[in-house]
């Protein structure tokens, strides 16, 4: 196992029309010393249209939004999209998940609600995270601290630094992720009056930083900016840290942020960087359209940055990256979700398949099943890399619209794909003829 990070599982309810708990199982339940992800690196998730295949995705990027925005329950565009998306009968977001951490040493266990407050704005109701060493029997998880209505109940330090966060995080914690407020306030010492921080406390919750860091969410928009100024919070944090933070760093096998490229604004001091990633784009492109001869960096200064646009020079032409095929556009803006799955990170993706040619989605999840370091999930209606996914484990699952996930698992000679459209996996029939569009879409 090269990379530090496993995703075991995720569990996702009230979000659009999943009201139930759903819960995506990444590796088999027990965990031992033979610990081994290799067949576990990738996950398929089908279903009807409707039944809660891209909730699931923006539930992930919601939970990294909680935690990465500095005031994300504060603003109001956020109110009024948790308002649309939240299911409404429930009326309260759930997310939960589990992590191996450092070669399978630690697994952790968070959990976070948010729900609405008697003003009618959301806010957070509980949060909650433990860490246990291994998985095995026996073993138990240890709170390392719990936040309940916007109150602190238990915490994993000294009480000297317990009585002084309590004072410093009064009447934030309803708005803000208790994790965040303390890595994002290291620097500035807003939270600490101890004299003697718990290194542990410290080492934990930058732990499940580095972890959150490491996932990479694709929703068909651009990138954001809030990892970038993460990582230089935690460069500088000024509490004479920085060789642990370093080594924790080092252990989740730190993707490079700095230049992404989707990105048109690239900080001059990270422009090296930006152009060697745009000729393993252009190699990468070059697979799908040999006649592509380079991909060109047309660059404007802007103050400290350098305002891009990637244009592709196929020799006797040259082209926008904007007015490129749809499929090609596509594979510009998932290359670097790709990279990240590749060098060990976890990535969710929602309708991989669209604009993508078969031939192509089937050869490159083959190479994240035999070469990738990190995870991929992702959504599809495409039924031909079920023929490539099935010789993996729980890669698989079926989401039907009542909100009951299966797995697949060997059925003797039946094949996934021809169960699947032909109506015989648990809740998800497909029971409609062609007839039945007779009458409505024309006599």
């Amino acid at each position: 196992m090269e990379n530090k990070l496993y995703l075991l599982n995720i569990t996702v309810c009230g979000i659009k029309n999943i009201k139930e708990e759903v819960c995506l199982n990444f590796y088999k339940k027990t965990i031992d010393k033979t610990f081994n992800p290799e067949k576990y690196r990738v996950k398929a998730i089908y279903g009807e249209n409707g039944s809660g295949k891209s909730a699931i995705i923006t539930a992930v990027k919601i939970f990294q939004d909680l935690i990465f925005h500095d005031n994300y329950l504060g603003e109001s565009k956020t109110q009024i999209f948790l308002d649309e998306i939240i299911n409404k009968v429930q009326h309260t977001f759930c997310f939960s998940c589990e992590f191996l951490f450092d070669d399978a040493k630690t697994v952790y266990n968070y959990s976070i609600h948010i729900g609405k407050a008697r003003n009618g704005l959301y806010e957070i109701q509980s949060e909650i995270l433990q860490a246990k060493s291994s998985n095995y029997a026996g073993s138990h998880y240890q709170t390392i601290f719990e936040i309940k209505n916007g109150e602190m109940v238990d915490i994993h330090c000294a009480e000297e630094e317990k009585t002084a966060l309590e004072r410093k995080s009064l009447n934030l914690l309803t708005n803000h992720s208790f994790i965040h407020l303390y890595i994002i306030n290291l620097d500035e010492h807003t939270l600490f009056e101890a004299d003697n921080p718990s290194k542990e406390l410290l080492f934990h919750l930058i732990s499940f930083m580095i972890f959150l860091l490491q996932i990479t969410i694709y929703l068909g928009e651009e990138d954001q900016h809030e990892l970038y100024f993460l990582q230089k919070r935690l460069k500088g944090n000024g509490l004479g840290q920085q060789t642990l933070i370093d080594e924790l760093l080092e252990q989740g096998n730190y993707q490079d942020l700095f230049a992404s490229i989707s990105e048109k604004h690239v900080k001059k001091e990270f422009f090296e960087k930006y152009k060697e990633k745009v000729n393993r784009l252009t190699q990468f492109i070059q697979i799908f359209k040999n006649d592509l001869v380079s991909i060109d960096i047309d660059t404007k200064e802007n103050g400290e940055y350098y305002v891009c646009e990637l244009n592709l020079n196929y020799g006797d032409y040259i082209i926008n990256k904007e007015f490129e095929s749809t499929g090609i556009k596509k594979l510009i803006r998932l290359f670097d979700c790709f990279v990240s799955a590749s060098n060990g990170g976890i990535v969710f993706v929602d309708e991989m398949d669209s604009n993508l040619n078969d031939v192509y989605l089937c050869k490159l999840i083959e190479y994240f099943m035999y070469y990738g370091k990190g995870q991929l999930c992702f959504t599809t209606h495409n039924l031909d890399p079920m023929s490539i996914l099935k010789k993996n484990r729980n890669s698989i699952d079926f989401l039907s619209s009542d909100n009951h996930l299966v797995s697949w698992t060997a059925r003797g000679n039946a094949t996934p794909e021809n169960c699947y459209k032909n109506g015989m996996i648990e809740d998800s029939p497909f029971n409609i003829e062609a007839s039945d569009f007779v009458g409505i879409l024309g006599e």
